[in-house]
């Protein structure tokens, strides 16, 4: 672990400030989605307990080199695997989901670290076999790799992760130079794996993608929350209805407002400017200072994870905006560092302890 002043003189104060306000933004709207529900207003003070947990873990991380990590992504990977299948076996069930390991004083859920884990892990499995980044057998051998954490995800089930899981290998694959032909082929097969696929999917999975196909058709009941998440975006306007004036979400139309639909109050109570805007510039900010890392950094496996962390922060983004709008289906992915949520949180801000790792040790001179 080197903790000298060299060293932090990298530390990208710019991102964890910008971290940082997005989550205290998302703590007060937390307290206004929740309020008048007696049953949760001990969330907020919950989430600024997992934020101040977070950023302690975040400053950890940072400090300990990030090649500790992937010279044991054997290891990790094989935890993963075993917290996995553990859930699959055992994991405690909410809502119709086993996605979760009761431990008593808290409920964690792996795929949650899973998705920061296998970033890292991946990172250096491509690192180690980048010299057969053209080979076709080489293709296949990520997909196992990655085809395992997604299938013990896909029967807890968890769709939405499944898919994210999907991306982050895509992203990394593509930046490590998959050839196209490669892509075409697996883009090919996936077509047709959706035939097996698709009737394997839970009852509510298949009535979230029937619905958003075709809306007319489906039941009051299915549509209704989206309904109003639509109402809540369409009503906000320029500057919103004002903190706390949300008729959605403080009458109670809107449901579940603290976790997947917590755009949607933003996007009522605080409008276009200071609402969905603020908050997506933001993230955009975000994204730009973890794409520079990739950048900057000599490390193929440094460079593969930070991009992978991207692509989670990206694709989650863009799905939870994209089901609150009526754009995309419903998924259950949340807002990064802005949805309720210990688990996701935490491991936010491990993958931003993560990117400073790499960022701080980006010169040669830093190495070893």
């Amino acid at each position: 672990m080197n903790l000298s002043r060299s060293t932090w003189r990298h530390f990208d104060i710019w991102l964890t400030a910008a971290v940082l306000l997005l989550t205290g933004y998302g703590i007060l709207m937390i307290r206004s989605a929740v309020t008048g529900a007696p049953a949760f207003e001990t969330l907020p003070m919950a989430q600024v307990q997992w934020a101040i947990i977070g950023f302690i873990v975040m400053l950890i991380v940072s400090a300990i080199d990030y090649r500790y990590l992937t010279s044991a992504h054997w290891y990790i990977y094989a935890v993963l695997v075993a917290a996995l299948i553990f859930v699959v076996v055992g994991g405690q069930v909410n809502n119709d989901a086993r996605r979760w390991i009761n431990l008593g004083f808290i409920e964690i859920q792996p795929s949650e670290f899973g998705r920061i884990f296998l970033a890292i892990t991946f990172a250096q499995f491509l690192a180690n076999r980048r010299h057969k980044i053209n080979r076709f057998s080489n293709t296949i051998t990520t997909i196992i790799y990655i085809g395992i954490p997604i299938g013990l995800i896909f029967l807890q089930p968890d769709l939405g992760m499944s898919i994210l899981f999907i991306v982050i290998w895509f992203v990394m694959i593509w930046l490590a130079g998959l050839p196209l032909s490669h892509f075409l082929i697996l883009g090919a097969l996936g077509l047709a794996s959706i035939i097996v696929i698709y009737p394997n999917l839970a009852d509510y999975q298949k009535s979230r993608i029937t619905t958003f196909l075709n809306p007319e058709e489906a039941d009051a009941e299915s549509v209704f929350n989206v309904d109003q998440a639509e109402i809540s975006v369409g009503s906000g306007g320029w500057f919103g209805k004002g903190y706390l004036q949300g008729t959605q979400s403080q009458l109670g139309f809107l449901r579940v407002q603290h976790t997947d639909f917590i755009f949607s109050v933003i996007t009522e109570e605080m409008g276009l400017i200071f609402g969905s805007l603020f908050v997506l510039l933001l993230m955009g900010f975000i994204l730009w200072r973890i794409i520079r890392v990739a950048m900057v950094t000599p490390d193929p496996a440094g460079k593969y994870m930070v991009a992978g962390i991207a692509a989670i922060l990206f694709f989650q983004t863009m799905v939870n905006v994209g089901m609150n709008t009526r754009v995309l289906p419903v998924t259950g992915l949340t807002l990064p560092f802005v949805s309720y949520g210990g688990s996701s949180l935490v491991t936010l801000f491990i993958a931003l302890g993560v990117v400073q790792s790499v960022l701080m040790r980006h010169r040669k001179q830093d190495f070893g």
